[in-house]
């Protein structure tokens, strides 16, 4: 039986090719694995490439809201999203991890070493910039975003329950919208508009409450690139629809 080696499989031509010598090189058969961290790739087209260059089988999995409950917000909770707050070294575990899994599964070889994640459903790393505009052409109007908690999880903006998928999707509209977000990473141009906000939101939730129980809401106000905590009402529950707050003024 022909040895099988799982791949972390992006979608791009070089990665395919470098994949393909690695297996040829070990005489081993291909199966590849795509997730969704969110980084909005046709993942079924990614998909359909890969078994038509020659895999086995082509595995797609959905993990956008793995990645943001067991990584991304325990990452907020230990305050250690700051230290990575496109959260790409977070999602590279999670793809080793994934790889682990179906290697099991298909027995076959994990390739963990080929795991490099630019972008995903927090933030992204490129040549430019896509998520943010320049702070200089951002709105001279700055929008005012209310973030509740519910012990510990961002669950509303501007009154708005939303799922902590669909929470940071906004958040990096929003953000990104006025300029904020951008980080550096590696030298070249990392974003991570939600994350920005997010930590500014938990850090002043949870030096006005206990940890465990960070439940409240912050106001932050967002202009040219700058975010600015104006208020952190720990307790307070979601804001009602009477209480909802423009989001991003042209």
């Amino acid at each position: 039986m022909t040895d099988r080696i799982v791949f972390a499989y992006s979608g791009a031509p070089d990665a395919w090719a470098a994949i393909a010598s690695t297996a040829a090189a070990r005489g081993a058969a291909i199966v590849t694995l795509t997730l969704d961290l969110g980084q909005g790739a046709d993942l079924e087209e990614i998909r359909d490439r890969a078994l038509a260059a020659g895999a086995l089988r082509a595995h797609v999995l959905d993990v956008r809201e793995e990645f943001a409950r067991d990584y991304v917000l325990r990452a907020l909770h230990a305050g250690t999203l700051r230290n990575d707050p496109t959260a790409l070294a977070l999602a590279a575990q999670l793809v080793s991890r994934k790889l682990e899994e179906v290697a099991a599964i298909e027995g076959a070889t994990a390739a963990a070493a080929s795991v490099t994640v630019h972008d995903n459903l927090l933030g992204r790393q490129g040549a430019t910039y896509t998520l943010t505009k320049a702070p200089a052409d951002a709105p001279p109007t700055p929008a005012q975003v209310e973030i509740a908690f519910e012990r510990g999880v961002p669950v509303a903006i501007n009154g708005v329950p939303m799922a902590l998928t669909e929470l940071i999707e906004s958040l990096t509209i929003i953000a990104g919208h006025h300029g904020v977000g951008r980080v550096a990473v590696d030298g070249m141009c990392g974003e991570a508009p939600a994350a920005s906000v997010l930590i500014a939101a938990y850090d002043a939730l949870a030096g006005a409450c206990q940890p465990a129980a960070v439940t409240g809401s912050v106001r932050i106000e967002l202009l040219k690139g700058d975010h600015t905590v104006t208020s952190a009402n720990a307790g307070s529950r979601i804001p009602g629809p009477g209480s909802r707050l423009t989001v991003a003024p042209s």
